[in-house]
């Protein structure tokens, strides 16, 4: 009887895996400015720590969908000295029929943010930049 509660609980876990999370998805946020960039990204219920990238400099960080595939992060990231200039936007939300495993680049150039789901669709421009309040 243990046998069978032991191979129901690891089987279980299995299932649960295949159906709630797939593949991991990979996310990058690129420094592609001239400046050190801050860049803090979250979801409902996951916060990634913030960090500055210098010019060049990868924020990178994976996703996995959640049971009932609502999965959404967003990004905030913003423009030093001063730290005013910037864009809060969303950098990944489940979509059916997207395959999973994909990696997601977002691209902070001098003109705004770009956006580029590798092997699928081509990098573009997808934000200007805004000012933020601090």
């Amino acid at each position: 009887m243990k046998y069978l509660l032991a191979f129901l609980i690891v089987y279980g876990q299995c299932i649960i895996g295949n159906v709630s999370g797939g593949q991991t998805n990979h996310l990058q946020v690129w420094n592609d400015l001239d400046v050190t960039v801050y860049v803090h990204c979250k979801s409902g219920s996951s916060d990634i720590k913030g960090a500055y990238k210098r010019p060049g400099q990868l924020y990178p960080f994976p996703v996995r969908d959640n049971f009932w595939k609502t999965t959404l992060f967003w990004c905030t990231v913003r423009q030093g000295p001063d730290w005013k200039r910037g864009r809060k936007f969303d950098v990944y939300e489940y979509e059916k029929g997207v395959p999973q495993g994909g990696t997601y680049i977002w691209r902070a150039k001098k003109d705004g943010i770009y956006f580029e789901l590798k092997n699928r669709k081509p990098l573009h421009k997808v934000w200007d930049w805004q000012i933020l309040p601090l």
